[in-house]
């Protein structure tokens, strides 16, 4: 059961990359910052759909493991966009 969980939170996950890709593609306007900040959003999400609060896989361990350098990635581009805006 968990393994179709599992499949089914990344088949999700993908599409959500897609189509991200797609629509940035069509708008013309491709940013890696962007989509990593949209494919982090739906990796939040998706991972609150798919948590037992009972149960704790392995996966588990490595999926917050992923989102937390991720967090941390963001908090970068954030820093990184401030400092541009301040000191020009």
């Amino acid at each position: 059961m968990a393994a179709g969980k599992t499949i089914l939170a990344s088949g999700i996950l993908v599409g959500w990359m897609c189509a991200v890709a797609v629509i940035m593609i069509l708008s013309r306007i491709i940013n890696i910052e962007i989509f990593f900040v949209l494919w982090l959003i739906g990796a939040l999400i998706i991972t609150e759909f798919i948590s037992l609060s009972t149960l704790r896989p392995r996966w588990r361990t490595y999926q917050f493991m992923m989102l937390s350098t991720g967090v941390i990635i963001f908090g970068v581009i954030i820093i990184i966009k401030i400092i541009n805006i301040i000191a020009p």
